[in-house]
């Protein structure tokens, strides 16, 4: 597993515009600027490393992205719209969506791969994207559209049966 300081290690040497706001023995979040199409978006990235004892999924333990500024745009009326490819928070209706970069259920990243190297490449991309759909309406990523009820876009963990 990689450890926090290693992740800030990378980060630090592959990313320097991005700066640690938030570091605990477990966690750690960062704020930097991306620009793959000119526009500048602010963005903050965290990641938690779960508790040996936690009963967490690859959900729990994957890092979240989100945009902080300018917000992203929601529309509707898009065919795939409010906007594809994020995660919306059940518990925070008014909280800004997490950019869904890779499919847990292909394990695409885990608990051993570095932020540097994955996250944040993703983050770009994804924003690139992004922002020719704002243009065209129609999302040219790649992925899987799925509803915001499904498993894999779900932020919290599932109910426990009773």
């Amino acid at each position: 597993m990689t450890t926090i300081d290693q992740q800030i290690e990378a980060m630090a040497e592959c990313w320097p515009g991005f700066k640690v706001v938030d570091k605990g023995e477990s966690h750690v979040e960062w704020n930097g600027t991306l620009a793959p199409d000119k526009r500048e978006h602010l963005v903050r990235v965290r990641h938690r490393i779960p508790m040996v004892l936690e009963d967490v999924s690859l959900h729990d333990a994957q890092p979240r992205v989100q945009v902080l500024k300018p917000l992203l745009e929601r529309h509707p009326d898009y065919e795939e719209g409010p906007i594809p490819h994020v995660y919306w928070s059940r518990s925070d209706a008014a909280a800004e969506p997490y950019l869904c970069l890779f499919s847990p259920t292909l394990r695409e990243w885990d608990i051993n791969d570095l932020i540097a190297d994955t996250t944040i490449h993703w983050a770009a991309q994804w924003l690139y994207f992004y922002e020719g759909w704002l243009v065209t309406k129609k999302w040219r990523g790649g992925g899987r559209h799925v509803t915001p009820n499904d498993e894999e876009k779900r932020l919290e963990p599932a109910a426990a049966p009773i």
